[in-house]
């Protein structure tokens, strides 16, 4: 059985997903605002 080379980094990866473009670029990179939520606060303490 022949031995397979092991990536030692994530360029493989640039290949498997290609090109981004930038409504997907600005998307991943978007912060949400916090969400505020009191009545968990009772849930989780």
């Amino acid at each position: 059985m022949a031995e397979e080379d092991l990536s030692q980094d994530w360029n493989w990866l640039d290949h498997v997903i290609g090109t981004l473009d930038d409504d997907f670029v600005a998307a991943a990179l978007e912060r949400s605002a916090e969400q505020l939520r009191p009545a968990l606060d009772d849930v989780f303490s």
